[in-house]
């Protein structure tokens, strides 16, 4: 419970910025490990499926600084995101029976 604590107390001793900056990584992740067919606009998620989640897969300087600028560890967000994408992509290739 400690640690649970511990991190709602740091949520709430965020600046409006990091706030910010969280949401955007929130969304970002939301995407990546979505199974929805279309995006957040209506339109056909296709090749925006791949490029969310080689946000995570393979990280550039952009998602270092959304990171820094959210108060998060990049490993340690790379290393969960890394494993909730891999889990993703193992449902989708079972049938709904083997769910």
């Amino acid at each position: 419970m400690a640690g649970r604590e511990r991190a709602l107390q740091s949520v709430f001793h965020t600046s409006p910025v990091q706030k910010l900056w969280l949401a955007v990584m929130g969304a970002a992740a939301s995407d990546a490990v979505s199974c929805a067919i279309l995006d957040y606009k209506g339109n056909p998620r296709g090749e925006n499926a791949s490029s969310d989640e080689a946000y995570f897969l393979h990280p550039t300087r952009n998602f270092y600084l959304v990171c820094h600028y959210a108060g998060l560890d990049p490993e340690y967000v790379k290393r969960k995101m890394e494993k909730a994408i891999y889990e993703k992509r193992k449902q989708s290739y079972l049938s709904p029976l083997q769910r």
